[in-house]
């Protein structure tokens, strides 16, 4: 979530009127150099900014009031109207602010280089509030003109940390952290002590987001210990909002919601609260969803409501979050979609990263669902975000069912490297997952048994084996209609069609109470029928055998085309397969097809292992489950053959051609010459 860029009101508004020239009301000796006195504010302004520290924008804009603007030069009637602007916009008076701003830019142009930069930024922040992008970065770029960086005055530190602050707005999180880091030495070398946690807690939300979570937070605790020596407490609510954040990307519920909920009781008593205010109702949505879901979601709904053009999107995302981990998919589809849509129209890779991997979560296609957290993957490591790549590839096997692969646990390892906690709990993918264990998963692979909510269905539950056995056909069948005529022949053969009939209505109704004996799906039917045919949803019945062949198939292109993520993909495949399809029903003719089609997409993940692979035991151990499978496979007998002479088991090389010529001569075809392999290359 975007901490500085889109708060813009009650105490972030003080960092606002420091940028726009307002000075640092408790700088220390080491700023009483003569850069740090050219920066210094006239008397009236210094009145304005503790007037604001009592008693917020309303106060400070009644202390302007007690100022005749004629009385002051160009400049600080400049400076004036800006701060004006800024207070008026805060309290959410538009007319105000942009009439004050007008009068800013009527003002001549023979100014000073602070006040010029502290015009163009007030313009700045105006235009992105009213959506004017371009405009926007007009000013913004004329502002840092006039100020290189690290320039060591007041003004050379609060450019820096508009920078850094630009910057997380454009999710540029490199940059913003190397802004943020040359404010925080500006603030030590100028003695602006009353800047230094908030340059504190911008470089701790630029780490957070870089996935320096243990440094992010080291720096959000500092600021907040500054804060108390310094009596500086203009951005309270705003360090430990960012305070939150981090404790929430760490997964730690606990100290995240202490932290924001002090920082909700921070925020001004007035009305305009804004943006701010809504960035701590998402967060605190997001980490007391577990405890209370209705609490969580008036939070959510809050922050969607109180959010700016450019904090929209993260509020969407945090109360798209809450809503998954309440059931509520469609809210979290719209909300996601439209988070999605605003991150690509905005340029927004974090963002929309965070969108494609809610939005991977939410659909039902597992195929689109993979396509998704492979883009959301790839948007977390162009903004620098290891823990987000790890996070995804972690939540992507769970999907799959993969999580003892050793990718999957890879993953989880360097997740706990970075300090973050896997315990559900937070309204994230982690937890998602977590949570999502299918009411109904069929497993065919190696074996027939069927879980309720992850707990085996009992024998005795059954009351037949022909509702086993119907569940059985219906998942050969693969999600289609199967003729009743069909079933009843299969179930009952010789049976007259009116037996059958009624048979066969008698066992569908079994079939659906113990599926579902609770009646716990309103919405579907876990199986469909009418009065011709009946098939099994997909949809809400998960298959082990559907997930493999998905995985194998997806794998074998990502061979195919030299997709990096490849041996990833395929090792997660392989591991899937557990075992042949339906192995107890070996001669019933309605299982070959599948178990066929299994069995070759297996061979199929098996050979692209082999051809990626340059370590020779991987290979024989692929080359023989091969072989394991169809014992007359003659390209992995040679390639098996080749392999071990490669490496020089000569004598392991011998026993497998012998056994490769044995089998050659039970199906009458002749055995390639020993001699002639001995030279040959692979051609697996």
């Amino acid at each position: 979530m975007n901490l500085t860029g889109n708060v813009a009101s009650g105490d972030r508004v003080a960092a606002e009127l420091l940028l726009a020239g307002g000075g640092d009301p408790v700088a220390g000796p080491a700023a009483a150099t003569a850069d740090a006195r050219a920066d210094a504010p006239p008397a009236f302004l210094s009145a304005a900014l503790d007037a604001h520290h009592d008693g917020g924008p309303a106060a400070a804009l009644a202390a302007l009031d007690t100022v005749r603007p004629d009385s002051l030069r160009a400049g600080e009637r400049v400076r004036l109207h800006c701060l004006a602007s800024v207070w008026h916009r805060s309290r959410g008076d538009r007319e105000r602010s942009a009439a004050a701003l007008r009068r800013a830019e009527a003002e001549g142009r023979e100014l000073d280089t602070a006040t010029r930069a502290a015009r163009h930024r007030a313009l700045a922040l105006h235009a992105g509030h009213a959506g004017d992008d371009a405009l926007g970065d007009e000013h913004h770029r004329a502002a840092l003109d006039l100020v290189p960086a690290g320039h060591p005055t007041l003004l050379g530190l609060l450019t820096s940390l508009y920078r850094a602050r630009h910057a997380i707005d454009r999710e540029q999180f490199t940059v913003a952290l190397a802004e943020a880091e040359v404010a925080v030495r500006l603030c030590r070398m100028g003695g602006h002590r009353g800047l230094e946690p908030y340059a504190l807690s911008v470089g701790a939300d630029a780490k957070a987001r870089v996935g320096r979570l243990d440094d992010a937070l080291m720096d959000a605790v500092h600021a907040a210990r500054l804060r108390e020596t310094t009596g500086v407490r203009h951005d309270e609510a705003y360090g430990l909002l960012v305070l939150g954040a981090v404790h929430r990307r760490r997964r730690d519920l606990a100290q995240a919601r202490t932290a924001l909920e002090a920082a909700a009781k921070e925020l001004p008593a007035e009305p305009g609260g804004g943006a701010l205010e809504a960035a701590i109702h998402a967060e605190l949505g997001r980490v007391i969803v577990a405890d209370d879901p209705a609490l969580a979601r008036e939070h959510a709904q809050r922050a969607v409501a109180g959010a700016d053009r450019t904090g929209r999107a993260a509020a969407l995302l945090g109360r798209a979050w809450v809503a998954l981990i309440c059931g509520d998919g469609g809210t979290a589809l719209a909300d996601g979609e439209e988070a999605r849509n605003i991150a690509a129209r905005e340029g927004r890779p974090a963002t929309g990263a965070e969108a494609m991997e809610l939005l991977g979560l939410v659909t039902v296609d597992p195929r689109a669902g993979a396509a998704l957290f492979e883009q959301a993957r790839m948007g977390y490591r162009t903004v620098g975000d290891r823990p987000g790549e790890a996070r995804v590839r972690t939540v992507a096997a769970a999907v799959r069912g993969a999580t003892a692969s050793r990718t999957a646990q890879s993953e989880e390892e360097t997740l706990r490297h970075r300090g973050i906690s896997l315990a559900p709990g937070v309204a994230d993918a982690l937890t998602v997952a977590a949570r999502r264990t299918p009411l109904i998963a069929v497993l065919c692979l190696g074996g027939f048994r069927v879980l309720r909510g992850g707990s085996g269905i009992a024998p005795s539950e059954w009351q037949s084996k022909k509702a086993r056995d119907l569940l059985k056909i219906l998942v050969s069948a693969r999600g289609r209609p199967v003729p009743r005529a069909r079933l009843m022949e299969l179930l009952w053969p010789g049976q007259s069609p009116a037996a059958g009939g009624s048979r066969l209505s008698v066992q569908l109704s079994t079939l659906r109470r113990v599926l579902d004996p609770d009646r716990r799906i309103q919405h579907a039917n876990l199986i469909d029928a009418d009065r011709s045919a009946v098939a099994v949803n997909l949809d809400l019945v998960h298959v082990d055998v559907e997930r493999f062949l998905i995985a194998a198939s997806d794998a074998c292109a990502a061979h195919r085309h030299g997709d990096t993520a490849a041996d990833e993909l395929l090792t997660a495949a392989e591991a899937l397969y557990v075992g042949e399809f339906m192995p107890d029903d070996p001669y019933t003719d309605w299982t070959q097809e599948l178990r066929d089609e299994a069995q070759t997409a297996y061979v199929s993940v098996l050979r692209a292992r082999v051809a990626r692979s340059s370590d020779v035991d991987q290979r024989v151990s692929c080359l023989l489950r091969i072989l394991r499978c169809d014992a007359y496979d003659e390209e992995a007998h040679l390639e098996l053959v080749r392999s071990l002479r490669r490496a020089g088991r000569h004598g392991e090389a011998r026993r497998r051609y012998r056994s490769y010529a044995r089998c050659m001569h039970e199906i009458g075809v002749a055995p390639a010459p020993a001699q002639e392999l001995a030279g040959q290359l692979t051609g697996f």
